[in-house]
């Protein structure tokens, strides 16, 4: 097989048949109360959707390096000397981020083809390419105050709302920019932003809008509500009565964002037209993902002694997941202070010694 092969993240249908029926068999459904129950029946959508993806892309290395034994079963091929030669593989292709995230799949593949099996060595690379893990890009460099790109996007939205021409290309584009306003004002990850379904998830109570995910549709698996700010309802009218009808051509869908062809968006479109858009306006793509770092991050640099209310604005659980935030809280709030405690001690001297080059034994 060439190289190409081995980026690949094969299908459940291309594994080999031992491989295909192990799986099939720890992620079966099940009651909680059967001891025999794997604990990868209880993994949620987007964990299964991810270690599946990560296993078929192991075993593209595998047949590609000819490492597929056929009376080998799948925890068996998962030994030092493939999983180091598989690594430094994907060093070579991917960024050490991708590669600690296809890794962590593996692993928690092999704990439920062997969960009797001793993974604690493949547990201890994991934890080694953890710290490797740098962004691939320089995402302050990127990012924007999300007051000047809410400005921005209110602004382009006026416009397009007072003029005259409401055609195709109009609709998409305002469908575009109030993806990034939804966004600067309230950072939600991605999978919720996709799945919106008016009067499911959006509902208008007097003045605003309110968005409502159950527990099973977001990522820490808890409640998720948002009040949207006053400023985007006007907007959010305007998309639901005049713009989106333009695209909808089966007005039975309740997805709130509609694409050309007027099917719901998926995930890989509302991506691309966000990073699209904001790439236009400011030179630099935001992705949405982005948004929520910039959210934290204008927390930290305005008012970095509430830094607290980060974890709860972008929904997590465990404080550990802000941490970044947190230090470079600490670090702002440090160096302010550093800074105040020179500038202080400046004019201290200046006030007790003038000028401190000036020659004191003139007269």
């Amino acid at each position: 097989m060439t190289d190409n092969t081995s980026r690949r993240c094969l299908h459940v249908h291309e594994w080999p048949d031992a491989d295909q029926k192990l799986w099939q068999q720890v992620t079966a459904q099940g009651s909680v109360l059967d001891e025999n129950l794997n604990r990868s029946a209880l993994w949620r959508i987007p964990t299964r959707k991810r270690v599946r993806q990560g296993y078929g892309r192991w075993l593209s290395f595998l047949m590609s390096t000819g490492r597929i034994v056929s009376d080998a079963g799948p925890s068996e091929r998962i030994v030092r000397l493939n999983v180091y030669s598989y690594v430094s593989c994907l060093q070579e292709q991917v960024t050490p981020w991708t590669v600690w995230s296809y890794t962590v799949s593996l692993w928690q593949a092999a704990r439920s083809f062997a969960p009797e099996e001793d993974w604690e060595w493949l547990y201890v690379l994991i934890a080694k390419l953890k710290l490797l893990r740098t962004p691939s890009r320089n995402k302050r460099a990127r990012m924007q105050s999300p007051a000047i790109i809410a400005n921005w996007a209110f602004s382009r939205l006026n416009e397009l709302n007072e003029g005259w021409l409401k055609d195709t290309q109009e609709a998409l584009a305002y469908r575009n920019i109030l993806m990034v306003a939804l966004l600067a004002l309230c950072p939600i990850r991605l999978r919720n932003l996709v799945m919106i379904r008016i009067g499911k998830h959006l509902s208008k109570i007097e003045d605003r809008y309110k968005l409502d995910f159950e527990p099973s549709e977001v990522k820490t698996d808890r409640y998720l509500t948002h009040f949207l700010p006053t400023e985007l309802t006007t907007y959010i009218d305007a998309w639901l009565e005049i713009w989106r009808p333009i695209l909808l051509e089966d007005p039975t869908i309740d997805a709130l964002w509609i694409g050309i062809r007027g099917a719901p968006m998926r995930s890989r479109g509302v991506y691309g037209c966000v990073a699209a858009t904001t790439e236009a306006a400011f030179g630099t793509s935001i992705n949405p993902h982005l948004f929520r770092d910039i959210a934290a991050s204008w927390v930290v640099d305005m008012t970095p002694e509430n830094v607290g209310i980060a974890s709860s604005l972008l929904g997590h659980i465990n404080p550990a997941t802000t941490e970044d935030h947190y230090i470079q809280a600490n670090q702002a709030v440090a160096g302010a202070r550093y800074r105040y405690s020179i500038s202080t001690l400046r004019d201290q001297f200046n006030s007790e010694f003038g000028d401190p080059y000036r020659d004191r034994r003139v007269p």
